[in-house]
């Protein structure tokens, strides 16, 4: 049975942030980061406009919806002492695969996310990924949640290491970059019972 995200509570608080589903009042600020070559170098799409930032918003809404077949939580991330947003963040989930007679009702997750230059650095990444962490395995009750980052994406790698997740594998020359070089990849992983939330 899918998890259900309607059960969950917002706003999230952190120390210095908070976190609540991404809405559409928020596609000027996503832009703001999202549309910045330092910010899509290591992420799976390029510098966006503001329509496709809408775009994406919007689907991420609709992926977030209870029964919506491919579940997924984007939400935005507010420095609380400015109110600002200042990244996203999301959490995919999936049913956990199967060869067994009787299919599994456990799931898993991956995480992922992207904050403004201008506040990276702080640790907020980290904090924000950690309360990822503690929605997926506290409250959604995932069995694993991953997390790719590029071997020369030292900083991601840093905030996933930060965060307990397990460094379980690198796939040489996965993806072309944006560069023309292959890159390699790292798979981080936790499973429920070894995350110490």
């Amino acid at each position: 049975m899918a998890r259900d995200l309607s059960r969950l509570r917002w706003p999230r608080l952190t120390q210095r942030l908070a976190l609540r589903p991404l809405s559409l009042d928020d596609v000027d600020a996503v832009h703001a980061f999202r549309c910045l070559p330092e910010v899509v170098v290591h992420l799976s799409h390029d510098v966006l406009d503001r329509d496709q930032v809408r775009h994406r918003i919007s689907q991420r809404i609709e992926r977030g919806r209870p029964g919506a077949a491919e579940p997924l939580l984007g939400l935005a991330v507010e420095e609380l002492r400015t109110g600002r947003v200042v990244g996203d963040v999301m959490l995919r989930i999936e049913p956990s695969h199967s060869i067994a007679r009787m299919p599994t009702d456990e799931w898993e997750g991956t995480i992922g996310y992207a904050l403004h230059p201008d506040v990276q650095g702080r640790g907020l990444a980290a904090e924000a990924a950690a309360e990822l962490l503690v929605i997926g395995f506290g409250e959604l009750r995932l069995r694993r949640i991953t997390a790719d980052a590029y071997a020369d994406n030292i900083a991601s790698n840093r905030v996933l290491r930060r965060i307990g997740m397990r460094h379980e594998a690198t796939t040489r020359a996965k993806s072309l970059g944006k560069d023309g070089t292959w890159l390699d990849d790292n798979t981080w992983a936790l499973l429920r019972e070894e995350w110490r939330g």
